[in-house]
């Protein structure tokens, strides 16, 4: 009996680092690159262009607020597989039925490349590249290869086993002051006093274009 409670004990101070690693945090949003549309939309350069972003992530949930050219807050669960956008200036929101598959959280960094299929929505070939420092943050990066010879990459955090850096070609971004800690419930929430919005809007592009 006693054999067993110290088994049982072993197993379990060996998942606490598990646990501990995925940690939920807050943090900027840098573009470092944006589709050539919408720069050329423009006439200035990338880092003119690229609006401002802050995510927020709790377990299986997402805040991503984006500002500046557009004003709107993505709310995902990937629990629940729901995505919901929202209209601050007219306190609306509508449900969609896709999630920026460049935001994910995997449940072993060292083999992500479910995780990634996962947020994809499809099966795409992926291959680990290896350990890589970004931000001063160790990460684990991830590529997979297009049928045109290119690649898309994503870096995974060794800590809070998710997605820190990512490079789809033609849009890229990186998250900046990155703060470890528990994020407010509020934040996840459909406010109370926002409508469903009509008519239906067109879904927003927050991120770069889709995995082809």
């Amino acid at each position: 009996m006693k054999c067993s409670a110290t088994k049982s004990l072993a197993v379990l101070l060996a998942l606490i680092p598990v646990v501990c690693q995925a940690q939920d945090f807050s943090a900027d949003v840098v573009y470092t690159k944006v589709p050539a549309a919408q720069e050329s939309s423009t006439g200035t350069g990338a880092a003119a262009t690229a609006p401002s972003s802050k995510v927020f992530v709790s377990k299986a949930n997402m805040r991503l607020e984006s500002r500046g050219m557009i004003d709107l807050v993505m709310l995902v669960d990937t629990a629940d597989h729901t995505t919901v956008v929202l209209y601050p200036g007219e306190k609306t929101y509508r449900k969609i039925g896709s999630r920026p598959s460049q935001y994910f959280r995997s449940t072993e960094v060292e083999n992500a490349c479910t995780d990634w299929q996962e947020a994809a929505g499809k099966q795409l070939k992926c291959e680990k590249v290896g350990e890589e420092v970004v931000g001063g943050r160790k990460t684990i990066k991830y590529k997979s290869p297009l049928a045109d010879g290119s690649a898309e990459y994503v870096w995974m955090d060794s800590k809070l086993n998710y997605v820190i850096k990512w490079d789809m070609g033609q849009a890229g971004a990186e998250l900046h002051n990155i703060k470890e800690g528990p994020q407010s419930a509020d934040l996840f929430q459909i406010p109370k006093s926002y409508d469903v919005a009509t008519p239906a809007k067109k879904p927003p592009v927050m991120t770069g274009p889709r995995h082809k």
